[in-house]
């Protein structure tokens, strides 16, 4: 089958598509669809839907079904993960300098990351479904799983329009699916010390394979995986990989598992519906028994 490759960069990172030849007219409307979630949920647009609900703090304010979706599904991830999946970051986030200018210096202005509040369940987001308001106290961040919702929804896109033989990689998130004639998708796992290197290889069919590492979004001691308990950058861990059925889930989970820390990551993967490739800041590596790598 002849494969045909387009990338745009789009969600703060280059996005891969790959799909049949004789698919290649739906490349602009999987992009189109990608370019919407990114206009409507980056913290880094300023007049994104949700740059406008975190300038409106504690005013209800009317929200899409869309929008509202991300939010129940951010509690149920945060409940699942015992708290270690947590959108209510930003402010953690940009008193380190992870802001929309990328300025990478911290900022004595903000908040302090350990003055949070431990969690946004406790009445930092309000909803009212069925007048489609919310109401947050708190300023959010979607980049925990935004990715991962930006995959299942490209796949969803191209399974309603009889697409399915396809590979979506967000910046190192990868959701592909094999056509029953074709073999299965061979991805490569990049090595978090070295990005010429890979660490291992693994086949991907039906399945979401989400990436979380510090060392791409890294500034001094400081990086974007803060452990939802203290709002501190987690660094007992060097990169993990997390296998999930949907993109949502793999993309959350992975981010949490890592935050959590080598340890308490892999008790807490345990209760997941996931499999994990886990490596330490020792280089320690952790593989659920049904991860279906080939380690190099």
């Amino acid at each position: 089958m002849e494969i045909e490759s387009q990338k745009k960069n789009l969600l703060g990172t280059q996005i891969e598509i790959k799909l049949p030849g004789k698919f290649s007219y739906f490349f602009p409307k999987c992009f189109s669809r990608l370019r919407e979630i990114e206009n409507n949920y980056s913290r880094f647009i300023e007049n994104s839907q949700l740059s406008s609900l975190n300038n409106n703090l504690g005013k209800w304010q009317t929200a899409s079904s869309e929008f509202i979706f991300l939010l129940k599904k951010a509690a149920e991830l945060n409940s699942t993960t015992e708290g270690h999946f947590d959108i209510a970051l930003k402010t953690a986030l940009d008193s380190l300098g992870y802001d929309k200018n990328y300025s990478f210096k911290k900022n004595k202005k903000t908040e302090s990351p350990l003055h949070r509040a431990a969690s946004f369940l406790q009445g930092n987001i309000c909803i009212d479904e069925k007048n489609s308001k919310v109401l947050l106290n708190k300023q959010i961040d979607f980049g925990g799983f935004g990715k991962g919702f930006a995959l299942d929804e490209v796949a969803s896109l191209l399974e309603k329009n009889n697409i399915f033989h396809y590979y979506i990689n967000a910046g190192g998130d990868i959701m592909a699916k094999s056509a029953p004639d074709e073999k299965e998708w061979q991805i490569l796992l990049e090595h978090p010390d070295d990005d010429s290197r890979a660490l291992g290889k693994i086949s991907l069919n039906g399945e979401a394979l989400a990436a979380s590492a510090p060392n791409r979004r890294k500034w001094g001691s400081a990086h974007h995986l803060l452990n939802a308990k203290t709002g501190i950058p987690q660094n007992n861990a060097k990169c993990i990989f997390c296998l999930a059925k949907t993109g949502i889930e793999a993309d959350a989970y992975a981010t949490a598992i890592f935050c959590a820390g080598f340890e308490e990551g892999i008790s807490l993967s345990k209760k997941l519906p996931v499999q994990i490739l886990f490596v330490s800041a020792q280089n320690k590596v952790y593989k659920s028994e049904k991860f279906g790598a080939e380690i190099f």
